[in-house]
């Protein structure tokens, strides 16, 4: 079975097994406040005609007043939603005004991951920048805030939208890790692509369950727990569409036809003169294949986020973009005469060269600006985390401990790739720890890099998919516990599907960054490495095991 075709079955068992998910909605209108003012006065009899106009103009006045004070609070309410919501509903547009505000926060995270690569760089740090520069950020706008109290807010106020803008379309920047995936190396025949998908499933479970179960545990004990109305993806009521941060907006909003308009006829503009210049080989025919893909890419997305709920129920927005990105590249390959392998090569070059980086490298390298925009929302919520720091560090060494040598044991269990599958074994291991972290850990304890990546990304997907609706299911409704089991879970993915919960969010980016940076310190340490590879070994099945020890001895 070639590598294309696994690649299908995988994206499709894919789709099959996310049987749930949050849906993309929203309420068109935040409700308003609670009406006040005073009770008209109760109807009596007027003692004189004077008195009855008296009482007459009184209420009128009373209800005039009233409909100033509802007018006032209806206009505030319409012109927060304006300026704090960054996905339009559908049918509408954002403001020109925030999306200026929106790209120019953009702007201030992409430059300071710029500026940390390097220095990460300069100062030979193996430590991945936009986890670094996550946690930098978070500490220095605490610092700030203690020694100029107010500064601190007004950065956040400054760089909210841009961070809400990230968290948005956070999703589209994995779509070239799932897409690259007919180029990865065979995993083995179709029984071996199931073993992987129980992998993905199970082990997603048992993040969510061990890592969620923890922490509610430990704060029922401590008496923390409130009984608050669960904010989820299944009731996106005012609280799902309150901001992330001050100025910003919970991705799970429906994007806007004008915006899905734009993009499709930019991606027909841009085809048409990516085409034409690959037959007459233009010099500049690379970088407008890239604009090109770039424009379908986001089509795609969009597309797929705008389709009925009942299917993106089923179907992540991510798995149906991924779909019509690799359609695209082949039709690309048939109008210009190349391969559809060299095609989606072109997709993902590994270089920011402009002359030949494709769209795929600059929607991945756009990960690292949103990772380090994840500090802000941890800032807007450092008294409740530093509340709950001894919950934090015991949530972290079950995510990371628990996940790397449960996933262990678990592919030694089910015997995945057989006697010759200790790379796909090892590969399997950092399947809950985000795609730079990931890498290192491969680069530490062996594996194919290019199966890892892939891992991770179908993990983020079911995590993103099915890990609020799981702890909603469970019972678990403390913001503190959802949002450390599902950033444990699903990485980068599964932190963005919880935007929308204001007090988890917080605590899900905090867990995709600590249990990445642990589960790294782990398998650093001589001993948990050793013991990780001995687990893995050979792994024989137990019925071979058994037939082995039997003919050992009676020879």
């Amino acid at each position: 079975m070639t590598p294309r075709r696994i690649h299908l079955l995988l994206v499709a068992a894919a789709a099959v097994l996310c049987a749930s998910g949050p849906s993309v909605r929203a309420d068109s209108s935040a409700p308003f406040a609670p009406r006040r003012g005073r009770a008209l006065p109760s109807s009596r009899r007027p003692a004189s005609a004077a008195d009855a106009l008296v009482r007459r103009k009184r209420r009128q006045g009373e209800l005039g007043e009233r409909r100033e004070e509802e007018g006032e609070k209806s206009r505030r309410q319409s012109s927060s939603s304006s300026s704090t919501l960054s996905v339009a509903p559908r049918g509408g547009a954002a403001p020109a005004s925030q999306t200026a505000k929106e790209l120019s926060g953009a702007l201030y995270f992409t430059i300071a991951d710029v500026l940390l690569r390097k220095v990460f760089r300069a100062a030979d740090i193996a430590f991945p920048s936009q986890l670094g520069g996550c946690v930098i950020l978070f500490f220095v706008m605490s610092l700030v805030q203690v020694l100029r109290p107010g500064w601190g807010d007004a950065a956040s106020d400054l760089m909210a939208p841009g961070a809400a803008w990230l968290t948005r379309w956070m999703p589209v920047f994995f779509v070239p890790g799932l897409a690259m995936l007919p180029l990865a190396p065979s995993m083995g025949g179709p029984l071996e692509i199931v073993k992987v998908l129980g992998v993905v499933v199970i082990g997603c479970f048992y993040s969510l369950a061990t890592t969620g179960f923890t922490v509610l545990t430990l704060r029922t004990m401590q008496g923390a727990i409130k009984t608050p109305e669960p904010e989820s993806a299944d009731k996106p009521g005012e609280k799902a569409v309150e901001n992330i941060q001050k100025g910003g907006a919970a991705p799970s909003l429906p994007y806007s036809e004008e915006s899905l308009s734009l993009l499709v006829k930019g991606s027909v503009l841009t085809g048409a003169l990516s085409i034409a210049a690959s037959r007459f080989n233009f010099e500049y025919a690379g970088p407008l294949q890239a604009v090109f893909m770039a424009f379908a890419t986001f089509a795609s997305y969009v597309w797929g986020a705008r389709l009925p709920p009942a299917f993106t129920k089923i179907v992540h927005p991510l798995l149906t973009s991924t779909g019509i990105v690799l359609a695209v590249v082949r039709l690309l390959g048939l109008a210009t005469g190349s391969p559809f392998e060299d095609v989606l090569q072109s997709y993902k070059t590994g270089t920011l060269d402009p002359l030949k980086t494709g769209a795929g490298d600059v929607l991945l390298f756009m990960l690292g600006p949103a990772v380090v925009s994840f500090g802000l929302a941890m800032y807007s919520r450092r008294k409740l985390m530093l509340d709950n720091a001894l919950v934090v560090a015991a949530a972290i060494a079950v995510s990371s401990g628990g996940g790397l040598f449960g996933t262990a044991f678990f592919v030694k269990l089910i015997n995945l790739g057989g006697k010759a599958g200790k790379d796909l074994r090892l590969s399997m291991l950092p399947r809950n720890v985000t795609t730079p972290l990931a890498i290192a850990i491969i680069n530490i304890i062996g594996g194919n890099i290019a199966i890892a990546c892939s891992i991770v990304v179908l993990t983020g997907i079911f995590g993103a998919t099915v890990g609020a609706r799981a702890m909603t299911a469970w019972g678990i409704e403390d913001p503190v516990s959802r949002g450390l089991g599902v950033g444990a879970a699903g990485q980068g993915l599964g932190v963005a599907s919880m935007a929308g919960e204001k007090d988890a969010f917080p605590f899900a980016a905090l867990s995709m960054v600590l249990t990445a940076l642990a589960a790294t310190t782990l398998v650093s340490i001589p001993a948990v490495k050793d013991a990780l590879l001995r687990i893995v070994g050979e792994a024989p099945a137990v019925a071979e095991a058994v037939k082995e020890a039997a003919a050992s001895a009676t020879s």
